[in-house]
């Protein structure tokens, strides 16, 4: 009797476990989802063999991680975080900027930050991007505002805004962080 009692208590333990565990992976799932497909689309690489093509090779861009790695290697530019970020001058300070530029719901606020850091382009995905600290959605339209941003392509979702060196005939001074 004792044996079956052990059992059952097992049984039920192990129920409880694999219950658990299924009623708490809709939560986790929706969390690592963006890990389990591709990390940049189709569209974002050929905008991103556009770019190679159209736009100087060595001009900085800004973007979400994932697709500052894929620009790097694909259009020979530079990014405003990936690569060797590690050993980028105050690599942590960059990826917070990165992110609270692209998390901006101000696009005068986004544009400063670029401007600060040099930024020429800046390189958008509808899909949630990986900004500096986690998968993040962006409010991108933002970007549509013509007193800060000059639409260049698209392809699909992906697209390529100019940083406008100046707004509304404000001269604005060339600010520049190594």
């Amino acid at each position: 009797m004792e044996g079956k009692l052990r059992l059952i208590v097992a049984l039920v333990a192990l129920a409880i476990v694999v219950g658990g565990a299924f009623a708490f992976f809709p939560i986790i799932n929706g969390s690592l989802a963006p890990w389990y497909g591709p990390v940049v689309a189709e569209d974002e690489v050929q905008l991103a063999l556009w770019v190679d093509g159209n736009l100087p090779h060595g001009t900085l861009f800004a973007a979400d991680l994932f697709a500052c790695e894929m620009l790097t290697a694909t259009a020979r530019v530079v990014c405003s975080v990936g690569g060797a970020w590690e050993l980028a001058d105050r690599a942590n300070q960059r990826f917070f900027d990165n992110e609270k530029a692209f998390i901006a719901e101000s696009p005068r606020e986004a544009w400063d930050i670029f401007r600060e850091y040099g930024v020429k382009y800046a390189f958008t995905s509808s899909r949630k991007g990986f900004y500096g600290y986690g998968y993040k959605d962006a409010p991108l339209e933002k970007f549509a505002d013509g007193n800060y941003f000059e639409f260049v392509r698209a392809v699909g979702s992906a697209r390529v805004y100019r940083v406008k060196e100046k707004v509304s005939g404000e001269e604005v001074s060339r600010m520049s962080v190594s």
